[in-house]
């Protein structure tokens, strides 16, 4: 119900730490330190023309290629960023935060094998650099390689010590105990998140999650309450709360929560299920009818949605194989007959904007990518691919990579 912020981290929140490392780095330096004033007061497209000229007079300033390569980032200019920090690593080879900045753009452009070889290298270089080990193990969890990026995680914080950076780190730790069914283990790890920042309204929510899978009824109640205060919209905290409070025979307490959850997924059943019971509880029964009406549309929408899908996956299946077999024109018919089918179906689209992009069509491609990440912002072979396409479709030469 809830985007999982491993996902997003490197590419937002990454990107801004490595933007403000090269500020840093660019004190004695005016031109560049004039470029970083442009950046903070939202000039951007002046900051950039004035960083690409001053690589275009000095091409071994690397705190001008590594501010140039970020902004761009930012910016989403994948080939000219990915260029200007390749080149920052070319002229500093040894500079442990040069690899790690071109790793986090390699991660903003989900270039995930890349970035980790940079992230890895910036290690040897710096096994002390704390947020490489955190950004590694981001890769690493998400490729399943869970022990790997825990041992990341674990040396991370040993270096951060009790600081409120050193919060997340034990988020992402708690989360990592938690798919390996070590509850108590995760308990730990996000009790210590929320002492070392006490308004971590995320943690706050896994930690009244877990507190309920380990029978603390209380201690989930506190967790989960406070979750919510922190950050009332939250339909997962909402949602865990009002279960919380329906198993311990609240149901009026339950019925608020679950109302709220349901204001940001007004057609989840689960939801819809777990309020309706609790209406019956109460006693509420008039106010159950409607919502067992509006479950009884969902279950049937998601039963005649199943069939569709059926059919759609098929369509969607013989494109596959028709591009496998170099008929791309052939496979664009059948990915378009899909999403004519299921237009929710975000993974035809995608292989719809692919289809597109790789027949050269790239405005057209850029259109149906830019609709696969509002359905799914997740999507990282979509992201990829946009970034591609927008370079393309705007006149640039070819992307160093192939597409998805």
């Amino acid at each position: 119900m809830k985007r999982s912020p491993i996902k997003s981290y490197i590419a937002t929140v990454g990107l801004l730490a490595a933007f403000l490392s090269s500020e840093q780095s660019c004190a004695g330096q005016a031109s560049v330190s004039k470029a970083a004033a442009l950046l903070s007061n939202g000039s951007t497209a002046e900051a950039i023309a004035l960083l690409r000229q001053i690589v275009a007079d000095d091409s071994n300033n690397v705190d001008a290629h590594l501010l140039l390569g970020t902004t761009l980032a930012l910016a989403g200019s994948r080939n000219e960023s990915i260029e200007q920090m390749s080149e920052a690593v070319r002229v500093r080879p040894n500079s442990a935060t040069a690899h790690h900045q071109y790793a986090i753009v390699l991660s903003r452009f989900m270039e995930v094998k890349a970035a980790r070889q940079e992230f890895e290298k910036a290690l040897e270089l710096d096994p002390a650099l704390a947020e490489a080990h955190v950004n590694l193990s981001l890769i690493l969890a998400q490729a399943g390689e869970l022990l790997p990026a825990a041992e990341h995680l674990d040396r991370a914080i040993e270096l951060q010590g009790n600081t409120p950076a050193a919060a997340y780190t034990h988020y992402l730790r708690a989360k990592i105990w938690g798919a390996q069914d070590q509850i108590e283990k995760s308990i730990d790890q996000l009790q210590k998140a929320v002492q070392l920042r006490p308004d971590y309204a995320e943690a706050w929510s896994d930690l009244g999650g877990m507190r309920r899978l380990s029978l603390d009824h209380q201690g989930a109640v506190r967790a989960l309450s406070k979750a919510v205060a922190l950050n009332p919209q939250d339909a997962t905290a909402q949602y865990r709360l009002g279960q919380q409070y329906l198993q311990d025979g609240d149901a009026v307490k339950a019925i608020r929560h679950f109302k709220i959850a349901l204001r940001g997924h007004p057609d989840d059943i689960a939801t819809l299920y777990n309020l309706d019971r609790a209406l019956h509880k109460a006693g509420r029964l008039e106010e159950a009818h409607p919502i067992e009406k509006q479950l009884a549309e969902s279950r049937e929408r998601t039963d005649r949605a199943s069939t569709v899908a059926v059919a759609a996956s098929r369509l969607n299946s013989e494109g596959i194989e028709l591009e496998k077999s170099g008929d791309i024109r052939a496979a664009l018919a059948k990915y378009r007959a899909a999403l004519d089918l299921d237009p929710t179906g975000f993974g035809f689209e995608l292989n719809y904007g692919l289809a597109l992009c790789r027949l050269g069509h790239w405005k057209e491609g850029v259109v149906e990518l830019r609709e696969v990440l509002r359905l799914d912002p997740d999507n990282a072979d979509a992201a990829k691919a946009l970034y591609i396409a927008m370079d393309r479709a705007q006149g640039q030469p070819g992307a160093p990579h192939k597409l998805p």
